[in-house]
């Protein structure tokens, strides 16, 4: 079952998963709007509200998996991780937000004692950040620190994905210190960093990357970035202040649904435009390692990953919480068409 199945990610998850071969019931609350893509996709649909707790726990126990396409995720994961689990389903969703990983996280007994998975963040970019970063840390003998950086590329902007940001700048800021979350205002600690041949703004970004990253890895200090057009100084300036207003519930209320009302923004993917993330690993003697990681359009590698994601699902059955690394393995990011990931530096042997 996909839920959420007519958002704008819902629905080129549902059209990749039928082109694969499958046949997925589709979920969500629009009956309308279910209605018109069954028929176009020839697929079966339920309309159904996460509220209505007899709905959702009814339709997790005649399904085998769930996948949760519906944000911000923060508000949707708990009531279909607790349905999945009473029906003995597994879990999957696209999300990117930390919160969603300590729900999973706190149900790890119950899944293993109910013999499913869990598996928040199949989609961009957590499972290109979590194969990457394990990758990078499988090849330094016992890492203690990794820095990972984000630059997606969409052509389209979805109201979902808006407003998960809302949520997450409302939270603030957050790194990993001697293995624990640290709390940061949002903006802080914004810098100026060459990769490869080109300056970028990096801000430190609370996503769900750094929890998937500390799953799979253990590595105690961790940082994640995205590339910002900010420069670093306003960036450290201005965004505690955007956190401060958004921290207000009725005001990001508000701002969602203004961004429902607004039509998805589009424009034709630019094949030459690419997206790429960058992680780095080192040891406590100065060795490291780096690699980069490059994909196409963030939200076409979000619906060819999770249909993967899900295959491999049924094939091997893992169980338990699992990020997208821990259960599938480090490689399984060069599966999705269009990704490249180059061979590594080896920092230390160039003096860096």
């Amino acid at each position: 079952m996909i839920y959420g199945a007519t958002g704008f990610t819902g629905t080129l998850i549902a059209e990749e998963a039928v082109r694969r071969g499958h046949r997925p019931i589709l979920a969500g609350r629009n009956v309308k709007k279910l209605q018109a893509l069954g028929e176009r996709l020839g697929l079966a649909w339920q309309a159904f509200s996460l509220e209505d707790v007899g709905a959702v726990f009814e339709a997790a126990e005649s399904i085998d998996l769930v996948l949760n396409a519906a944000g911000p995720f923060t508000k949707t994961c708990e009531p279909l991780m607790d349905a999945c689990l009473a029906g003995k389903s597994h879990y999957l969703d696209i999300s990117n937000e930390i919160p969603v990983l300590h729900a999973a996280q706190a149900r790890h007994r119950m899944a293993e004692e109910n013999g499913v998975s869990i598996i928040p963040g199949v989609g961009f970019g957590t499972v290109a950040s979590n194969c990457l970063a394990r990758h990078v840390c499988d090849q330094i003998t016992e890492p203690v620190s990794l820095e990972i950086i984000l630059s997606p590329y969409v052509a389209q902007r979805s109201a979902g994905a808006a407003r998960s940001t809302l949520e997450t700048i409302a939270h603030g800021g957050y790194v990993r210190k001697e293995g624990k979350l640290v709390s940061t205002p949002f903006g802080s600690g914004a810098k100026r960093m060459r990769i490869a041949s080109a300056w970028h703004t990096l801000l430190p970004v609370p996503t769900g990357d750094l929890e998937a990253a500390y799953m799979a890895t253990g590595i105690p200090d961790i940082t994640v970035y995205m590339v910002s057009a900010l420069n670093p100084i306003l960036a450290r300036s201005l965004l505690p202040l955007v956190q401060k207003i958004l921290s207000w519930e009725a005001l990001r209320q508000k701002l969602a649904r203004w961004l429902d009302a607004r039509p998805t923004s589009s424009k034709p993917v630019n094949a030459n435009r690419r997206s790429w993330i960058w992680a780095r690993a080192a040891d406590r003697h100065g060795k490291m390692f780096e690699a980069r990681l490059e994909t196409g359009d963030g939200y076409e590698f979000t619906a060819l990953a999770s249909i993967q994601a899900i295959e491999q699902v049924m094939r091997q059955q893992p169980i338990g919480i699992h990020s997208p690394a821990t259960a599938f393995g480090a490689d399984f990011v060069l599966r999705i068409d269009g990704v490249r990931r180059n061979g590594g530096v080896d920092q230390s042997e160039k003096g860096l």
